[in-house]
C-alpha cells in the first residue's frame, strides 16, 4: 500500500520542488525550534538512535533505470540507489554505511520506496527492512535476468548489518505475509494479496515488522516470520501501519498511515502487548497520515504526520510533528510547515529528529534533496 501510495504522488514531488526548501531554522507555533542537520539526502525515510547515541537513517533512494509500466502504479523504475547513511549531528553532514540496495520509484525518482523502515542495537547492529516482496514481480518483467533476480532476492527482505558483518538478509518477511494475505484476501477485499513491510524494531532476540500492505505486525524469530497481528480497517480502505516503537511499560506501540479516502483524523495508534490475552487494543485516535513515531526520554508519544490534509491533499509545508497523550482523539501539534515528513527519533538530550522532504526529487542540478531536522522544544 505505501509503495502504491508514493509512486502515485509525482505531482507532490513537483510542488515540492516549486515550494523549495524550508530556512534552516524555524519556528513553531508551540515555541519549538526547528533546525536543518543534514540535507542532500536521497528520499530520508526512518530513523534511529544506537544506545552510543550514533543517528542512522534509512534512504529510499530514487529507483533505477530499469522501468516497465502497466499496474495500478503506472511506470515504476527500479535500480540499487537506496541505504543507509549515519549522520553526523555536530558537523551537520551525513555518510553512507549502506549502499547498492533496491529501490522503486516513478521515472523522475518520485516517490520511491526501499530501506524504509531501520532499528539499531549495539555493536553497529544496524536492522533495515525493504518495501514490497518479490511475488510482486512476475518472472520475465526485465529483459536481463540477472537483474531480476537480484531485485527479488532483496524486495522485501529484513536486512543487518553490524561492526563485524557485511549488509546481509536475515528473514524473507514480504513472502511470508504476501502468502498470509493470499489466503485471507476477505480482509481487505480487492487489495489482497500484498505486502509492503515498512517498519522494524528490533529486540536482541525478537525483530518486529509492520507492514503497511498486509496491514499486520510481524515476529521475527531466526529467520521464521509469524503473523501476530492484523490491524483492523478504519472507514475507508485500510489501515497501513507505517512505525513501530517501544513504550516505557514495555509495550509496542504502531501507528497508521491509513489508506486513500480516509479523511484527515482517521489514524489511530494500537498498542499490541506480546503474551496478553487480547493483545491489540486501540491506544489513540483523531492523527492523519502518520509515517514516524516514536517516545521521549520523559515518555511521551509523538508522531509524524505527512501532511494534516490527508494523502490526497498533501502539499509542501504541510506536515507536522505531533505529541499524542495516551487515550487521546485529537494529538498536540508541537511544529507544523514540514514537507512530507517521513521518520522519527527521539535523542538521549530530549531533542526530536524527523527526516523532512522525505519523497523530494534530486534538484534541477540533478542531487537529492532530503532533510534530517532537529527539533527542541
Amino acid at each position: 500500500m505505501v509503495r502504491r501510495v508514493l509512486l502515485s504522488m509525482g505531482l507532490l514531488g513537483a510542488c515540492a520542488m516549486a515550494g523549495g526548501a524550508p530556512a534552516a531554522v524555524a519556528t513553531g507555533s508551540s515555541g519549538a525550534h526547528m533546525t536543518v542537520i543534514t540535507s542532500g539526502l536521497d528520499n530520508p525515510r526512518d530513523l534511529a538512535f544506537s544506545p552510543a547515541g550514533r543517528l542512522y537513517v534509512a534512504e529510499a533512494g530514487h529507483g533505477g533505470s530499469q522501468c516497465v509500466s502497466g499496474g495500478e502504479e503506472g511506470e515504476a523504475c527500479f535500480g540499487f540507489t537506496s541505504g543507509v547513511s549515519v549522520v553526523q549531528i555536530l558537523r551537520h553532514s551525513h555518510y553512507r554505511i549502506v549502499s547498492g540496495v533496491v529501490s522503486t520509484a516513478g521515472k523522475d525518482g518520485f516517490g520511491a520506496t526501499g530501506v524504509d523502515g531501520i532499528s539499531a542495537l549495539g555493536h553497529g547492529k544496524v536492522y533495515g527492512i525493504v518495501t514490497d516482496s518479490r511475488d510482486s514481480v512476475p518472472a520475465g518483467t526485465f529483459s536481463s535476468s540477472t537483474f531480476e533476480a537480484h531485485v527479488k532476492a532483496q524486495l522485501g527482505r529484513l536486512f543487518m548489518r553490524s561492526d563485524a558483518s557485511a549488509w546481509h538478509p536475515i528473514a524473507d518477511v514480504g513472502h511470508a505475509d504476501w502468502v498470509w494475505t493470499s489466503q485471507h484476501k476477505n480482509l481487505v477485499p480487492g487489495q489482497f494479496p500484498d505486502a509492503n513491510p515498512y517498519g522494524v524494531l528490533a529486540y536482541p532476540e525478537t525483530r518486529w515488522v509492520v507492514d503497511a500492505g498486509a496491514n499486520t505486525l510481524d515476529r521475527v524469530v531466526d529467520g521464521r516470520v509469524q503473523i501476530a497481528a492484523f490491524f483492523p480497517n478504519p472507514v475507508a480502505s485500510d489501515a497501513v501501519p507505517t512505525c513501530i516503537e517501544r513504550g516505557p511499560d514495555g509495550a509496542l506501540y504502531i501507528a497508521e498511515l491509513t489508506g486513500g479516502g480516509n479523511p484527515p483524523g482517521s489514524a489511530r495508534v494500537w498498542r499490541f502487548q506480546p503474551g496478553a490475552a487480547h493483545p491489540l487494543t486501540m491506544w489513540a485516535s483523531g492523527l492523519t497520515a502518520v509515517t514516524g513515531c516514536g517516545f521521549d526520554k520523559q515518555g511521551r508519544f509523538y508522531a509524524v504526520e505527512f501532511s494534516t490534509l490527508g494523502l490526497e491533499n498533501a502539499a509542501p509545508n504541510t506536515g507536522a510533528l505531533v505529541r499524542v497523550p495516551a487515550h487521546s482523539t485529537h494529538p498536540v501539534t508541537v511544529i507544523d510547515g514540514l514537507s512530507f515528513p517521513g521518520g522519527f527519533a527521539a535523542a538521549p538530550d530530549g531533542s526530536l529528529y524527523l527526516s523532512n522532504w522525505s519523497i523530494a526529487p534530486a534538484n534541477s542540478g540533478g542531487g537529492p534533496t532530503g532533510q534530517v531536522v532537529r527539533v527542541t522544544l
